[in-house]
């Protein structure tokens, strides 16, 4: 639903970072799609992942998804910046043509960036299932490359971006008003560029309030030892499995909150832009109108004198 209404041509008109924001909801909704096999392949044991080339892939698919929703967060967070804070430069950075080309880039990135899972991973002989290549030559580069990179994209990224809108906040107070130079507003300061900048810095924050703890207890995993292997009775008295559990549980927890700005976009959409809402209150009706007036209890009114629907006004 968002993908489909940011890719409205009035919603593309009155925001320049809608294509990052269509972009974004894709990028979600395949991440979504592929935690599925996640969740099937290790809490229930039931094996999506456990075969030869679909391994590979998902690893590399999965890691790009995650990669491309943060880049894309980053991109419209930088576009905004240049918007408040550099507003003579907004026209060269706001334009559609060069969106277009952003997004390909951040995807092209993002998919060399994850290629290499495809090198990390593959079936285990002995267990059948997707694990880390049993080699201690590709075992030491992928732990090099893994914590590089997610250290980087995770870590870094997600500072930068907080920096990033912490000038953006300090600009507006200063300023009092948002000079926003696009190709419809012509350096008018509306509602509209105030409605967009929230929207815009509200996913931004969320993003980064949701990836810095799971970067920073994952950074904390080789403190935390395993115990020795004993019975499952034997480590709950054991103090060195009780610290390890507590740290997989808080863990746990903090990483299914972090994956939640994958979901949650569309209420943050929903509350700060009047004209998303518009369009969603625009489809909902639609969608329950559709289910409502079936054949069954369609009027016998002939269709040409029905009265249309009205597009919500942008």
């Amino acid at each position: 639903v968002s993908a489909r209404i940011w890719t409205l041509r009035r919603m593309r008109k009155c925001n320049s970072s809608a294509a990052y924001l269509a972009s974004l909801a894709v990028s979600d909704l395949i991440f979504l799609i592929l935690i599925i096999g996640n969740d099937l392949e290790y809490p229930w044991l039931i094996g999506a992942l456990d075969l030869q080339g679909w391994c590979q892939i998902w690893n590399v698919l999965s890691m790009s998804a995650q990669y491309t929703s943060l880049l894309l967060v980053f991109a419209f967070t930088v576009e905004r910046f240049i918007s408040v804070c550099r507003p003579f430069s907004c026209e060269k950075f706001s334009k559609t043509s060069r969106s277009s080309k952003i997004i390909s880039a951040i995807v092209c990135v993002s998919f060399l960036l994850a290629s290499p899972q495809a090198v990390f991973w593959n079936i285990n002989p002995a267990t059948g299932e997707c694990t880390i290549w049993a080699s201690d030559s590709i075992n030491t580069i992928y732990v090099i490359w893994n914590w590089t990179s997610e250290l980087v994209m995770f870590g870094v990224i997600p500072i930068l971006a907080f920096i990033l809108n912490v000038c953006v906040l300090r600009q507006i107070r200063t300023v009092g008003r948002l000079y926003v130079t696009s190709e419809t507003l012509h350096r008018h300061v509306g509602a509209r560029c105030t409605s967009t900048t929230a929207t815009l810095m509200w996913i931004s924050f969320y993003l980064i309030f949701s990836k810095l703890p799971v970067t920073i207890v994952y950074t904390m995993e080789p403190i935390v030892q395993f115990g020795d292997p004993m019975t499952i009775e034997q480590m709950a008295e054991d103090p060195v499995w009780r610290n390890y559990l507590s740290y997989y549980t808080i863990r746990k927890v903090i990483v299914e909150l972090g994956t939640s700005h994958h979901v949650c976009n569309v209420f943050i959409y929903a509350s700060t832009s009047k004209q998303f809402r518009n369009h969603l209150k625009f489809f909902l009706v639609k969608f329950f109108c559709c289910k409502v007036n079936s054949p069954k209890n369609s009027p016998s009114q002939p269709v040409r004198s029905r009265q249309p629907w009205i597009h919500p006004k942008a």
